[in-house]
């Protein structure tokens, strides 16, 4: 056979093909990614089963960093420590004896010499001594002082932010502010007159107090224990002044403020 014929054409020896390379290809399965739903994967036949759930790989949730630690909130139903602490201060406190109350006592004698106003009428307004000639008080500051119903004053007196003294007298009267009187110590109420002395609060409570005998006197005795007004009848021998009634009961003068 020759190329010129036209039909003829020289056969071409067939190469041979790697076999065992596409062997080994065909025997490795491809690889199928995660797939949606019930789609199956490319190269694999249909199956009558649902569709098969996504699966999903665990993360861990261990972070390098340490988690910030929250505040615990407190979960107490108690006091507030300002409640606690004031507790605790009334739990400490010394109560003093049973006094009757002034409301229920008409003279105060040597039978019923003390009687005490409770805290919120202690506070309130203003004390009225009546008949007393002289008195002396002092202070939480241990300031002393005295004055007599004839305008007489030694020591130093006790002002309130109201421009008026803590002890005094004004219209022939002696009078105690009471709305300043957790700044009273004590005081001390004498009468050398005729009148008999009397006690008022401002809720209307009058009592008198006993005159004595011929030898002696009765003073009224003011303290101030915890916010409560005591008064206490005080027999004292009849004194021919009143600076011996004040050392007797320990009141020492306060040296007078420079220029008054």
């Amino acid at each position: 056979m020759t190329s010129a014929h036209p039909y003829l054409r020289r056969r071409v020896r067939p190469v041979p093909r790697d076999t065992a390379g596409t062997q080994r290809a065909a025997a490795t399965p491809p690889i199928a990614g995660p797939t949606n739903g019930g789609t199956p994967a490319p190269g694999i036949g249909l199956t009558l089963s649902g569709p098969t759930a996504r699966t999903t790989p665990a993360v861990s949730v261990t972070s390098s960093s340490p988690r910030p630690q929250s505040t615990p909130i407190p979960t107490s139903t108690g006091p507030s420590a300002r409640v606690a602490a004031r507790l605790a201060a009334r739990a400490r406190r010394v109560r003093p004896f049973p006094a009757p109350d002034p409301r229920d006592v008409q003279v105060l004698d040597a039978g019923t010499p003390v009687v005490r106003v409770d805290r919120r009428r202690s506070a309130v307004a203003s004390l009225v001594v009546a008949g007393c000639t002289s008195t002396v008080w002092e202070s939480t500051d241990h300031v002393v002082g005295a004055a007599t119903v004839d305008g007489a004053t030694a020591g130093r007196a006790v002002g309130t932010p109201g421009n008026r003294p803590l002890v005094g007298f004004d219209d022939g009267v002696a009078l105690v502010a009471l709305r300043h009187v957790r700044s009273l110590r004590r005081a001390l109420f004498i009468a050398r007159s005729a009148e008999r002395m009397t006690v008022a609060l401002h809720d209307g409570t009058t009592l008198a107090v006993d005159p004595g005998t011929g030898d002696t006197t009765t003073i009224l005795a003011l303290s101030v224990v915890d916010g409560e007004l005591e008064l206490r009848a005080e027999p004292f021998p009849r004194a021919p002044h009143d600076g011996e009634v004040f050392a007797a009961f320990g009141f020492t003068l306060s040296a007078p403020s420079i220029g008054a």
